[in-house]
């Protein structure tokens, strides 16, 4: 006689495994849209990080891609709000300097240390997109370098979807998509629906207080621009000498306007 039956599970408990394996996995409801106080919150938080940052100083990586090529390049950047003022030095790995950039409101100068030319002319002229091709205005460019993004002026704020706030001009038309992270309501994706230029934050650090983002990109589909700046120092509100913000022709460089 054999003594070893073979193990027998009740149809019951086969069953009730059964259903229970197959049960759905719940899902997270997406996030609703922010109620009024929660737009006025988040947007006081983007106006105090605007106000309190009179100058910077930052230094990083570059990297740039437009139209099939590529290039990458050291950079230090000087800011100052007030006046509107801005020094941009890229060099090569080793330390050869490329391109030193001054802006001043819109006005913009460039020393081409490859070229040995300095170029003058205005910030988004046609000749200004060769050296810096992105389609800008000068507090777009601030809040770039700046590692934080400004709103730009809108007549009403509302939040349509979760995790997201569109400023509206007094057409109702959309001026300024801001897309949040969820657990912190920092900026994930700013969009500026007319130009159709994106850009991206991510890596947030804060010092004192003042958050600035690691990491930015801009996406600018028109131009076939993408943009990637990696910071590795922000240093905020230090006073800063005059002279920073003087960029003279070096002697032999030709000078020409920016066409």
């Amino acid at each position: 006689m054999n003594i070893f039956k073979p193990n027998r599970i009740p149809i019951s408990l086969l069953v009730l495994f059964l259903f229970q394996s197959c049960a759905p996995v719940p899902v997270k409801p997406p996030p609703s849209p922010y109620g009024h106080q929660e737009i006025a919150r988040i947007i006081s938080g983007f106006r105090e990080q605007e106000t309190r940052v009179v100058t910077f100083f930052s230094s990083g990586r570059l990297s740039v891609e437009t139209k099939g090529s590529e290039s990458s390049s050291n950079i230090l950047i000087v800011g100052s709000k007030n006046p509107f003022k801005l020094r941009i030095e890229l060099t090569h790995a080793w330390g050869r300097p490329l391109l030193h950039i001054m802006i001043h409101d819109s006005e913009l100068q460039i020393l081409s240390f490859t070229e040995k030319k300095y170029y003058h002319g205005h910030l988004g002229t046609p000749g200004s997109l060769r050296f810096f091709p992105a389609r800008l205005d000068p507090d777009q460019v601030w809040a770039l370098l700046r590692a934080f993004p400004a709103l730009l002026k809108y007549s009403r704020a509302v939040s349509l979807k979760g995790n997201r706030i569109t400023l509206l001009n007094g057409k109702a038309e959309p001026v300024q998509v801001v897309d949040l992270y969820q657990e912190s309501s920092l900026p994930r994706l700013v969009s500026f629906p007319e130009q159709g230029t994106k850009i991206s934050f991510s890596d947030f650090e804060s010092n004192s207080g003042l958050k600035y983002a690691r990491k930015i990109r801009l996406d600018d589909p028109k131009t076939e621009t993408i943009l990637a700046l990696k910071l590795k120092q922000m240093i905020f509100n230090k006073a800063l000498p005059e002279s920073i913000f003087k960029l003279e022709k070096p002697k032999g460089f030709e000078m020409l306007p920016l066409r």
